[in-house]
């Protein structure tokens, strides 16, 4: 059986998740511990426990359960005391208090929810991401480098990490794939703390394991204002240690298909823009690529109660899954 490593975490990961559970594989998700916003964010704040929003929902992707049991983890509360707070995540609290450490709590999820597979996260601690911008503006919290307080601000300079000390079974994760994945998600605050691990970065660039990149298919603001796919790549290779002009990707996976105009309209109101797939640029790092249209048709709805901002459109799960498959089969 292949194993295929996920460094990333998230909705988009979850979306992946669920493409890469049709097939043989064995799937490591790696998650980062530096998640302070929502539920996730208040939980921690309150109980002193790791971000379980990220654990829950790759939990979630990988079982092979009841759907009413799938569902109970994935629900929100939308009033009441309880508003925001995602029912799942408060289970993964209660099961660490319970158990005594959050591996042995996200053990005992996986049980509940028969996943076939693993979710790790990237360090024993949790940790703060904090971000210096070109204008020297430090940005001391996930959730604000995340979701920016205003529409104007400085492109990310450099992210930072509080020390962590990378988890052991990452590691031996790292060193066995078949495949690692980076992406799709937010690339500073879902994949880039990660890599910000000691260590983490340096596994993945000498791994002897196939290395993807599945670039977005909008831009985020504040993250990722006017890139294209040969800037996710960049950045990419950047945090992964490669040299100026480098790349240890060796394929970039790239969506070429627009949405409909009126979701374009609605991303452009939260200045978020297609991201154009450059692939002579790529191609010219020396990383191969595969171009299709990968767009979902199904858009997607916020849950009642979610205080975060969501993607209205996803990667299509079982094509995108398809294409790691074949590479590595």
């Amino acid at each position: 059986m292949k194993t295929v490593v996920i460094i990333g975490g998230g909705t988009a990961t979850f979306t992946l998740l669920q493409g890469l559970r049709q097939f043989p594989t064995n799937n490591i998700v790696v998650v980062s511990t530096a998640d302070d916003g929502g539920s996730t964010g208040l939980l921690r704040k309150d109980l002193g426990v790791m971000p379980m929003g990220d654990i829950r929902q790759c939990l979630v992707g990988l079982s092979n359960t009841a759907p009413a049991l799938r569902n109970l983890f994935m629900h929100r509360f939308d009033r009441g005391a309880l508003k925001g707070h995602n029912a799942g995540n408060i289970i993964l609290a209660a099961l660490e208090q319970t158990t005594g450490s959050p591996e042995a709590a996200i053990a005992e999820a996986a049980r509940l929810l028969n996943v076939r597979g693993e979710v790790l996260f990237v360090s024993k601690e949790p940790t703060t991401l904090s971000a210096r911008l070109t204008d020297g503006t430090v940005i001391e919290s996930e959730h604000e480098l995340d979701e920016p307080l205003t529409k104007k601000r400085a492109p990310i300079e450099k992210l930072m990490l509080t020390k962590a000390t990378a988890n052991p079974r990452v590691l031996d994760a790292i060193t066995r794939a078949d495949v690692i994945v980076l992406g799709p998600g937010d690339l500073y605050t879902s994949t880039f703390p990660n890599l910000l691990v000691p260590d983490i970065a340096k596994a993945i660039k000498n791994s002897k394991a196939k290395k993807v990149l599945v670039t977005n298919i909008m831009t985020k603001l504040g993250q990722t204002d006017g890139f294209k796919a040969s800037d996710f790549l960049r950045e990419v290779s950047a945090y992964l240690g490669a040299k100026k002009g480098e790349t240890v990707i060796d394929t970039v996976i790239v969506n070429t298909a627009k949405p409909a105009p009126e979701i374009l309209s609605q991303y452009k109101a939260a200045e978020a823009f297609f991201v154009e797939h450059d692939i002579d640029a790529v191609r010219k790092t020396g990383a191969n690529v595969i171009a299709e249209a990968l767009v979902s048709n199904h858009v997607h709805k916020k849950a009642k109660g979610d205080t975060l901002k969501r993607s209205l459109i996803r990667h299509d799960a079982e094509k995108t899954a398809e294409i790691i498959w074949n590479l590595i089969k």
